[in-house]
């Protein structure tokens, strides 16, 4: 009897840890995009996106639904933040998503802000240089706190990517499908100075498969071939264990309010085009 009241009370208190850890991830989720609705939906509230060009939602994402977009010219989602996004993403935040990637372009991915870079012009970006390197930061002030990870993924298979930012600096972490979590090497450090209050451009989109200004030259803009799914902004830092727990195939319960196409009752706003080409 001893026996099996102690097994009971390790068994519960296993249950219990496991769904402490489970909710840990639901805690600060601010914006979730799952692709799940067959639509770039947010599943935690109205900033809700736009499908641009050759950009389209197929049933080969890591879970389920995600957003493949092709590489032509303005192939893309834009999503437009709403103030208390905005007001999230000065502080500190996580930013992550699965990629998948066919031709990385140079500085295209999940970013958000003027210019992908070359000076303090975007509030954040996880975006690829190649396709296997990454260029990663934030932007305080005058200063762009950008790092790269060159041979941090791999063409043709699926990789977690995330980047968390407390207000004092930011980490790159990468997990290969099925893999162990790293924080990959950078020649300009990772982790990273940032120090908050990270800059905003409320009135640029957060942008999925584009970089803008390359170079810093307006028009000079390249667009992803791959896959993007599961992009989630959270209001605070996750720790390194649960950025683990993400990489493993964990999802935030919160993320998944939206399952299935035509069970939505959020009004859709318009999101308007900010690159016209």
């Amino acid at each position: 009897m001893k026996l099996f009241i102690s097994t009971l009370a390790i068994a519960i208190l296993a249950i219990s840890i496991s769904i402490s850890a489970y909710a840990d991830l639901n805690d600060g989720v601010v914006g979730a995009w799952t692709f799940d609705d067959g639509k770039a939906t947010d599943a935690i509230g109205n900033a809700h996106g736009e499908l641009f060009k050759a950009a389209k939602i197929v049933a080969k994402g890591k879970f389920g639904r995600a957003l493949d977009v092709d590489g032509s010219d303005d192939t893309r989602v834009d999503i437009e933040f709403n103030a208390d996004l905005e007001k999230v993403v000065e502080g500190p935040h996580t930013l992550s998503y699965w990629l998948y990637v066919r031709n990385g372009a140079n500085h295209s991915g999940v970013w958000k802000g003027e210019k992908v870079g070359w000076g303090a012009n975007f509030t954040f970006r996880i975006v690829t240089t190649s396709s296997t390197g990454l260029t990663w930061g934030t932007t305080s002030g005058g200063t762009e706190n950008w790092f790269a990870t060159d041979g941090a993924i791999e063409p043709e298979k699926w990789f977690h990517v995330c980047q968390t930012a407390d207000g004092d600096e930011a980490i790159g972490y990468v997990t290969p499908e099925g893999g162990k979590t790293e924080i990959p090497a950078s020649g300009q450090a990772n982790p990273q100075v940032a120090p908050e209050p990270y800059n905003l451009f409320p009135d640029r989109p957060l942008e999925l498969g584009a970089g803008r200004q390359i170079g810093g030259n307006v028009g000079e803009d390249f667009f992803l071939d791959g896959i993007i799914d599961d992009v989630i902004i959270w209001d605070r830092a996750l720790s390194e264990d649960e950025v683990e727990d993400l990489g493993s195939g964990e999802r935030p319960e919160k993320a998944l309010a939206v399952k299935a196409e035509g069970k939505i009752t959020t009004t859709w706003g318009k999101v308007k085009s900010y690159h016209h080409r």
